[in-house]
């Protein structure tokens, strides 16, 4: 499917043009496409992005182009979806707009439930990641506030499922906990720099709900790269994602699996 004909699905599911300005062409391989988010929700707001997830046959990392964030995903990635959040956020709000052998509406329709404690408590050993900053900061201040983000989002999100009102907008969150700075804080689109603030907010509301962070087993960022290495596992991944080698947006498709 050529990227006009995308466009063109795109636009008849009431996506604003503006944000398909810079929509991108796909990759020769691929094969399927679907969106998910706001967009796809149609809650979208006047700056929102568009999320959408390609189905190819060979890993890479994921691309921004204006208003278009795409997370390339191949079938053995998709497929560690099941049982998670980000695997439920599809089922719920996904919107398949292309594919080809029906592999990518198989993969969406097999999403498990999410065990919600079990999601927590791995939210919780991985905020071990939090518990050196004295090292860390300022040098990886940015992949630091990205993974708090993304672990504070997902806990939200796990935490609105298990008091039985599936949620995966942030704007709908910040209004049920009476919290409007969530909608900034937790935007796809931040204005400006990483500040220490904001991951200080981050961190103090990720507390609430997870409970005091465990301590660093290495010590700092590069220290767990550093002794993880060779036996992979969740905690070297968002390491990776934090020191900033793997991408600097997704907060899915950029390791082997889907980590929450």
């Amino acid at each position: 499917m050529i990227r006009d004909d995308v466009v063109s699905a795109l636009l008849g599911m009431n996506v604003p043009a503006r944000v398909l300005e810079d929509f991108p062409e796909l990759p020769a391989d691929a094969e399927g496409l679907l969106i998910y988010g706001s967009q796809a929700r149609q809650d979208a707001g006047p700056d929102s992005d568009l999320d959408v997830l390609a189905l190819v046959t060979t890993q890479r990392p994921s691309t921004d182009a204006g208003y278009v964030h795409v997370s390339y995903y191949t079938r053995k990635q998709l497929s560690t979806g099941i049982g998670t959040l980000f695997g439920a956020h599809l089922k719920r709000d996904a919107k398949i707009i292309w594919d080809r052998h029906g592999y990518l509406t198989r993969a969406v329709e097999d999403m498990d439930e999410v065990d919600t404690k079990r999601l927590l408590a791995r939210a919780r050993s991985l905020s071990e990641l939090f518990t050196s900053l004295e090292r860390d900061l300022p040098k990886y201040l940015p992949g630091l506030l990205r993974q708090a983000r993304y672990l504070l989002r997902s806990c939200l999100y796990a935490q609105a499922i298990a008091d039985g009102a599936p949620c995966f907008s942030v704007r709908e969150l910040a209004v049920r906990h009476e919290d409007p700075c969530l909608t900034s804080l937790l935007a796809s689109r931040q204005p400006g720099e990483a500040t220490t603030s904001d991951l200080e907010q981050c961190l103090s509301r990720l507390r609430r709900i997870i409970g005091e962070f465990p301590p660093s087993e290495h010590g700092s960022l590069e220290a767990t790269v550093v002794n993880e290495w060779g036996r992979p596992s969740d905690i070297l991944s968002m390491a990776f994602m934090a020191l900033g080698v793997t991408g600097k947006t997704s907060d899915y498709a950029e390791v082997e699996k889907i980590l929450l």
